[in-house]
Formats: structure tokens, C-alpha cells, sequence
């Protein structure tokens, strides 16, 4: 039966194109593990090109997902300050209430709550960030499943989510980089004592010098490692994304 109170695409979507002048009701919520940023990924003209399904080349395309894929990265290492994200989406949508959102989703509602007050206040590329708790808690739930299986006929002004594609190998790394920078969330639903914490300190350090010497004793015999290159510090990540 459908619902004539609420708002359909607010609870959905977290976002309506009447506005605050809709005729049914958006429920704002006071907690949520998910924020709404709203209108923060700043669209290249390339992106917008490719949403409204205008003429494009390769090399077109290069360069959008290039400047997504940065944007991704750089945001979601900034957000994961604040606690574990489950996901974090960009929207390829370019009707006005729609373009440009970005939708993060922690793993606990407290860690929603740190980031929306950290956020408030701050500028990303120039613009003030519009956070807010929203209403979605399943993006599968929220995207246009035609543009998602096989070609929405709304194009980019649908009014469910068009989510833009992060490749796999993208978001993986950024799952590793966050839990290599914040150790702390492995295992945070049962919060780790001081002790367990210092054990695993001593634990991370032995194997570093365990490995150290066998990388010497390696070099020392002239065999070839393929152990991986140093990880990048966030400062010089940024300084590669910027």
C-alpha cells in the first residue's frame, strides 16, 4: 500500500527534488550510521559529459575516472579519521537536488555522530560541506536498478541513485590503508583494553623486526625480494592525489 504521509524518494534517497515545499513528510533522522554530503564531488566537464550520455572517447573517459577515482580515495581516507566506513558512494545523478552527492555509511552510529561535527564548518574544494544524517541505510535499496542491470530510460535526471563505478581494486586499497592507518577498528565491536592493545603493539613491532632481518639476511646473499615498496605516508598521498 502505498504511503501517502511520507515522502517515498526522502526515506529512499535521503533527498527530494520539491525540496522542503514537498507535500508529504521527510523524516529527519537524529542518528544515523550513513551522512549525506551534499553536492561535495565537484563534477569535471568530462563526468557531466558522460552522464548525460553525450558523445565520448576513451581518452574522455580516462580522464573522469581519473579525477573520481582521486576524489574517492583522498575523501575516504579523510572520513575513515573518524571511525570504520562500510561504504562510501558518489552519485553520477545531475538533477539539482541529486548532483554531486556523496553518501558514507560507518559501521556504528557513533562514529556517524563524530564525523558530522568534525565536518561542520569545513571546506572541501572551496565549497562549505553540507553533512547531515540521512535516512539511507542500504544503497542496493536506493539505486536505479535499471541503470545498475541495464539502461535507465530517465538518463542522469532518474530520481534513484546512479552510482558512479569504483573499481574493485580501488576500494580494496582503501579498505587496507584505512586499517593499516587505524589498527584500532579491527575488532572494535569488542573494544580492546589498554593491555591488548600494548600486546599487539610489541606483537606489530617483533614481526616488523623479524622481517627486517630476514629482508638483510636476503640482501646479504644477493637473492632478489619482491616484498612491496614502503606504504606512503597520508601527507604524501595527498600530495599525489593533489
Amino acid at each position: 500500500e502505498e504511503d501517502r504521509v511520507n515522502c517515498p524518494f526522502y526515506f529512499k534517497i535521503g533527498a527530494c527534488r520539491n525540496g522542503d515545499q514537498c507535500n508529504r513528510l521527510h523524516n529527519r533522522p537524529t542518528m544515523s550510521q550513513t551522512l549525506l554530503l551534499s553536492h561535495m564531488y565537484p563534477n569535471t566537464p568530462e563526468s557531466l559529459a558522460l552522464a548525460n550520455d553525450e558523445p565520448w572517447d576513451d581518452d574522455m573517459y580516462d580522464r573522469a575516472q581519473a579525477h573520481l577515482e582521486a576524489f574517492y580515495v583522498e575523501v575516504f581516507l579523510e572520513l575513515a579519521n573518524y571511525g570504520e566506513i562500510e561504504d562510501l558512494v558518489v552519485v553520477d545523478n545531475l538533477c539539482d537536488h541529486m548532483i554531486g552527492n556523496v553518501y558514507v555509511k560507518y559501521y556504528h552510529e557513533e562514529d556517524a555522530e563524530r564525523a558530522l561535527m568534525k565536518l561542520t564548518g569545513r571546506f572541501y574544494s572551496g565549497k562549505l560541506i553540507q553533512a547531515e544524517y540521512t535516512t539511507v541505510s542500504d544503497f542496493r535499496e536506493a539505486r536505479c536498478r535499471a541503470f545498475h542491470e541495464t539502461r535507465c530510460n530517465r538518463g542522469a535526471y532518474c530520481n534513484f541513485m546512479h552510482i558512479k563505478h569504483i573499481p574493485r581494486a580501488i576500494k580494496r586499497r582503501v579498505v587496507r590503508e584505512m586499517y593499516d592507518d587505524h589498527p584500532e577498528y579491527l575488532g572494535q565491536t569488542a573494544k580492546k583494553s589498554k593491555k591488548d592493545k600494548d600486546k599487539e603493539r610489541r606483537s606489530r613491532s617483533r614481526r616488523r623486526d623479524k622481517e627486517k632481518k630476514e629482508k638483510d639476511r636476503d640482501r646479504d646473499r644477493g637473492e632478489r625480494t619482491d616484498a612491496p615498496p614502503a606504504r606512503q605516508t597520508s601527507q604524501e598521498r595527498r600530495a599525489m592525489i593533489a
